[in-house]
């Protein structure tokens, strides 16, 4: 009986439920956003490369696309289309961008999150696709009945420290706002074998006495 109780003290200690949580890249590269009536450009960038300059190839840092700030406004909105630094928008005209971001550690990923406007004004429209290296390439849809800025997701089922995707425009613009990633972290261990044997022995004792 004893050795019953030590052996399920054993088991249970050592498991737990693994949850998804939200992670964050350390780094991410990309050519810079273009220029319209306004400038779309990733002007917080911290790494190297000019954020003021059209396509310039921004290496070794992070920027609007992961400072969790994500806009609920269109691009057009009144104040949306003229904001200066971090934000709200970047935008690239007549190209499709591929991204690389890397992450500190290797990490079990769930899902990645694109938040695109789609107000269908301007030339500005969803993307045509989301494609995601090793992954799979996967269709945005074409939605033109609700003009609000549009969270996109893919599924993941990958462990991985980097992960490259390809946004393929539909028309002549596309705007993302943010960039969101969610993986599994590793599974919270339950209490300790000791204090679970400790409490399987006073039952024994409790049980001897009667």
């Amino acid at each position: 009986m004893l050795r019953s109780l030590i052996l399920a003290a054993t088991v249970c200690a050592g498991t737990g439920i693994a949850h998804a949580t939200p992670v964050t890249p350390v780094t991410y590269e990309m050519l810079n956003g273009t220029t319209g009536s306004y400038e779309y450009w990733d002007e917080s960038y911290s790494g190297s490369g000019n954020p003021l300059v059209s396509l310039s190839p921004l290496t070794g840092g992070t920027g609007d696309l992961t400072d969790g700030y994500i806009e609920t406004r269109n691009w057009n909105a009144p104040g949306v289309e003229s904001a200066a630094g971090p934000g709200p928008y970047v935008g690239w005209e007549n190209f499709s961008p591929t991204i690389a971001f890397q992450f500190a550690q290797v990490h079990d990923f769930t899902g990645i999150t694109f938040y695109f406007d789609t107000s269908n004004s301007g030339g500005v429209s969803r993307p045509l696709s989301v494609g995601v290296t090793g992954v799979g390439v996967f269709g945005v849809p074409n939605e033109t009945v609700n003009p609000a800025p549009f969270a996109f997701t893919i599924p993941l089922a990958v462990s991985t420290d980097f992960l490259m995707v390809e946004i393929q425009r539909r028309t002549s613009w596309f705007m993302l706002s943010e960039v969101t990633f969610e993986a599994n972290m590793p599974a919270v261990p339950l209490p300790a074998t000791g204090l679970l044997l400790a409490g399987a022995l006073g039952a024994m004792a409790l049980r001897r006495r009667g």
